[in-house]
């Protein structure tokens, strides 16, 4: 599915080295492989639809309980619910359909009366997909957009609804200028990327790309491509699962990638990659 929903948004805040030689060694998984697994599992999750904006795991005599809030929600713009691992239930407390910061503070609040009011011990779960991280004017600016392109899915010919959003920023300060990129996983398995320009007067969506997978150049086949992080001036670091027909091999990469004005993205530097067969084979390609 082609996505031309948002060619180029301005708004005001509302009340907001290139190789191409392959080499392959013998060697044990050192930093580089570390990293990029580590990067990958903490927002593969994404990928597969079950990450959620932020997530307490609470505990009190064998009783779990996930406090969870999801933006996007089932039926809102965000929801924090409370799942019984032993049941499997899931009960939505609270629900917002314009400032996914009130799911946020309620979650903490309720996560602080489990711990002091029940006696429970909570764990709040590594961020997946940052947007807890955000500050309160990047949350509008998120707000505005997701609740733009569900509309735009409910009365799109084909319906399709967004499962769930990565954010990086370029800043975490808030009213401070900077870059924000979203990117949207979708119910027919695709994905949308905006790339943000806000100067804190006005927020500008100066590109769009549908699939980030095919912005990734050189000959490898990417199964999935998720941004990871992006500085002022628009560089997207993106991480990528790499197609493998080795039994038992994984492959990570990564390539920063520039946005530019025409809905692409520019190659900054190679994407590399790593495959891993076993906890001592591991093949480096560029």
């Amino acid at each position: 599915m082609t996505l031309a929903i948002f060619p180029k948004i301005t708004s005001e805040y509302p009340d907001v080295m290139t190789t191409t030689s392959k080499q392959t060694r013998k060697r044990p998984a050192g930093p580089a492989w570390s990293g990029l697994a580590v990067l990958w599992l903490l927002v593969s999750g994404l990928v597969s639809m079950n990450a959620h904006a932020l997530e307490f795991q609470c505990e009190l005599n064998g009783d779990v309980r996930y406090l969870r809030v999801d933006i996007p929600g089932e039926n809102h713009l965000c929801e924090v619910s409370v799942k019984y691992e032993y049941t499997g239930e899931r009960k939505v407390m609270w629900n917002a359909d314009n400032d996914s910061l009130f799911c946020s503070a309620r979650a903490y609040e309720l996560s602080e009366k489990y711990e002091n009011n029940w006696g429970f011990s909570c764990t709040k779960w590594p961020d997946h997909d940052g947007i807890d991280n955000l500050s309160p004017s990047q949350r509008a600016i998120v707000d505005v957009q997701l609740k733009q392109l569900i509309s735009t899915g409910e009365n799109a010919e084909v319906p399709f609804t967004v499962k769930a959003v990565k954010a990086v920023t370029s800043t975490l300060l808030d009213q401070e200028p900077g870059t924000l990129a979203l990117q949207y996983f979708l119910s027919d398995g695709s994905d949308m990327t905006q790339v943000i320009a806000d100067d804190k007067s006005r927020w500008t969506v100066f590109a769009t790309i549908d699939d980030l997978a095919t912005q990734v150049t050189g000959a490898a086949t990417i199964d999935s491509a998720l941004i990871s992080s992006i500085t002022d001036g628009g560089a997207l670091e993106v991480l990528t699962t790499v197609a493998t027909s080795t039994p038992g091999q994984t492959c990570h990469g990564k390539q920063v990638l520039m946005a530019d004005n025409s809905d692409t993205l520019q190659p900054r530097s190679p994407h590399r990659f790593v495959c891993k067969a076993s906890a001592l084979d591991v093949s480096l390609s560029d």
